[in-house]
């Protein structure tokens, strides 16, 4: 072979393996059209980085599909990095599960993101969808219906279970419901070991670095960088950049409607942006119409005490039940709500992150003082036989009303036309609150039929979520950038597509999961 062309080959390998070296691929393993179930994973040069590992509504991780078996996709033990948007579920929810399956890497959050999830997690550890292998119980356990099950080996109180009395599990804490009615149907109830699972979580807490908003740190081949989207105390959207190059994960953007916040700035400019599309291309219709909406929400309230009745409001513990509250609190210092009327607050994790609120003024852009005042004489517990009668507001999780209290609550209080059900988020589709907003007459809980009688109400001014008009502004300086959607459903994808492309000119993509996005960075 001539010298030339033997040269002329080496550089083109050259420039080649620069090009291999300098790829940075995205891939989404969640909330690619969907909304829930974040999670994008980074790659560059050997490095792996999460932004995201959230719960995905209505979807089942225990399937046996090769894609999803491992319950992720990918192998968590080779992540070595997690970036946390927000504490939110369908954000973080699965991170518990994540550290199960062999995740040992550092975990990135705002300090009120990490703070929130110490709250949020304890709840959810015990239900998440892994598969566990030392589920572990005493066959004598004292406590009526009560069997209390443990899984860390490092419990005290489960290490002191003996030999002979010691019963154990492999599975799912779903299957392990199931396996236990099957072998005790009289004492199938379980409750969680409380050492157990405040050893679980301080061991993921432990892994936490915290970032400050608007300070890069360096990860791997990465520069990251958190700056505030008031979604929900500590929401950030995440920059990473990489050589010259800078790609921009939104999370969940907020909204200057929630009356928590004032003003969000703009994204910075970036090479790729990811921005969510929960609302597609919908509007609000303005601070005139949400007013509208805060003011409906009071006076159908208010009504409904007078009238003797309960005004029953599903929402979700973290950040949703709080601004209830505050508008709760407002409409009885205008005398929309009577001022007597009794709060019931049954979440221990609302009532702990509302306890968290009101020591963090600085987490908000408003005094939220009046949520203390309310938050000091609600009640945590309701009877739907006792406190039925004679008026008051009740505050209850989940905000779908497909799970906790509300499955409790449902056959007792759907049935009564004293009731009314407030739905403030929301619903997806296969769920409780989605059937009573469309109307349904009758709904199946726990197996048995109810019939609905109650009243029902939906509000969009509680929604967390920025509209169209209010994205748009967040994404002005990247009108020239490549934008891809995330976080939405393939209508409401596809709606913000079509019309960010006529009015940015833009190049707009909607992610399809599992797809490998490949990017090339310009090497220092």
């Amino acid at each position: 072979m001539p010298v030339r062309v033997k040269l002329l080959l080496s550089v083109i390998l050259i420039c080649v393996g620069l090009a291999v070296l300098a790829e940075t691929a995205v891939t989404f393993y969640g909330g690619a059209g969907q909304v829930g179930g974040s999670c994008a994973l980074v790659e560059s040069g050997g490095f792996r980085m999460l932004v995201d590992c959230g719960s995905a509504y209505g979807v089942d991780h225990s399937t046996t599909n090769a894609q999803e078996k491992s319950a992720f996709g990918f192998d968590p033990a080779s992540v070595n990095c997690l970036l946390l948007t927000h504490a939110h579920q369908d954000h973080a929810g699965r991170v518990p599960e994540l550290v199960q399956a062999g995740f040992k890497g550092t975990i990135c959050a705002t300090e009120p993101t990490r703070d929130l999830l110490a709250l949020a997690w304890p709840s959810q550890v015990i239900y998440d969808e892994s598969v566990r292998r030392n589920w572990h119980w005493s066959a004598k356990s004292k406590g009526g219906r009560s069997r209390k099950v443990h899984w860390r080996a490092d419990c005290e109180w489960g290490a002191k279970i003996a030999a002979h009395n010691r019963r154990s599990f492999t599975g799912t804490r779903a299957e392990l419901d199931e396996h236990m009615v099957k072998i005790s149907p009289e004492a199938s109830a379980l409750s969680a070991c409380r050492v157990c699972l405040e050893q679980e979580v301080a061991a993921i807490l432990a892994e936490f670095k915290c970032a400050p908003y608007g300070v890069p740190t360096k990860i791997g081949p990465f520069t990251v960088t958190f700056r505030p989207v008031k979604h929900i105390p500590g929401s950030a959207a995440i920059y990473i950049a990489e050589g010259t190059n800078t790609f921009v994960f939104s999370g969940d953007l907020g909204t200057p409607r929630s009356h928590f916040v004032r003003e969000i700035e703009p994204a910075r400019k970036a090479d790729a942006v990811f921005v969510e599309s929960t609302y597609g291309d919908a509007s609000a219709g303005g601070d005139a119409a949400s007013e509208a909406e805060y003011a409906r929400f009071r006076t159908e309230v208010g009504a409904t005490v007078r009238r003797g009745g309960i005004a029953w409001v599903p929402a979700f513990a973290l950040d949703r039940s709080q601004r209830v509250l505050y508008e709760i609190s407002q409409g009885m210092a205008r005398g929309e709500i009577p001022a007597d009327a009794p709060v019931y607050m049954l979440s221990s994790t609302a009532r702990n992150i509302t306890r968290a609120y009101i020591e963090h003024p600085e987490w908000f852009d408003v005094d939220i003082a009046a949520v203390s005042n309310l938050f000091a004489r609600t009640k945590s517990r309701f009877s739907p036989t006792k406190h039925v009668k004679g008026g008051g507001i009740l505050l209850t999780t989940s905000g779908m009303m497909d799970a906790g209290s509300s499955l409790t609550l449902l056959p007792s209080l759907a049935t009564n036309p004293a009731v009314r059900v407030c739905l403030v988020g929301y619903q997806s589709p296969d769920t409780h609150g989605h059937s009573l907003r469309s109307g349904a007459k009758e709904i199946t809980v726990g197996g048995r039929q109810i019939p609905v009688h109650c009243a029902v109400s939906s509000y969009s001014c509680f929604g967390g979520h920025g509209d169209a008009t209010e994205n748009d502004a967040w994404l002005t300086n990247n009108r020239h950038s490549r934008i891809f959607l995330i976080h939405g459903d393939q209508k409401a994808l596809a709606d913000r597509q079509n019309v960010l492309v006529k009015r940015f000119g833009a190049v707009v993509e909607i992610v399809k999961p599992f797809k490998r996005y490949i990017f090339f960075q310009n090497p220092d």
